[in-house]
């Protein structure tokens, strides 16, 4: 049987992390504030970002660095799904509510909503406070495993 002790793994700190994310029609990132703990393969934790607080459940896999995550606010949950490196977790969400209902509106207003109920994130352990915000910022912005995702910069 395991014990409850944090991961040791230089990925994934339990602690403070911040990030964003983003909609699948727009760049624009959304900040997140996030407290996270990671321990037996099991991710717990809470925050709070644009929309509201939220708390975070999911597991990882540290053979495959992956992780899945629900991110629950008070109203609707948020499915989470992504890769696990040395520049945090990056990755996809969707919003699991059925949007039906707006194709028998228009199918313009079907595919606007539809857009916004999916998207790309990336999430880090909050830098240190002896190490420079603006070379995080830039590492971040440069990084491949962004340009990897569907998200253009404008």
């Amino acid at each position: 049987m395991k014990d409850n002790k944090n991961e040791t793994h230089h990925f994934l700190p339990s602690g403070e992390w911040e990030g964003f994310y983003c909609y699948s029609n727009s760049p624009h990132q959304h900040k997140m504030s996030i407290e996270l703990s990671f321990a037996n393969s099991i991710i717990s934790g809470s925050g709070i970002d644009d929309v509201n607080s939220f708390r975070w459940n999911g597991s990882y896999n540290l053979e495959q660095f992956k992780l899945k995550m629900i991110k629950t606010y008070s109203t609707h949950i948020i499915n989470y799904a992504g890769d696990i490196d040395e520049n945090g977790i990056w990755g996809l969400w969707d919003n699991p509510e059925d949007l039906s209902f707006f194709a028998n509106i228009s199918t313009s207003i079907f595919q606007q909503a539809e857009a916004m109920t999916k998207g790309g994130f990336h999430i880090w352990p909050k830098a240190a406070k002896s190490e420079s915000k603006e070379e995080t910022r830039e590492e971040v912005q440069e990084s491949k495993k962004l340009k990897e995702f569907y998200i253009q910069k404008i």
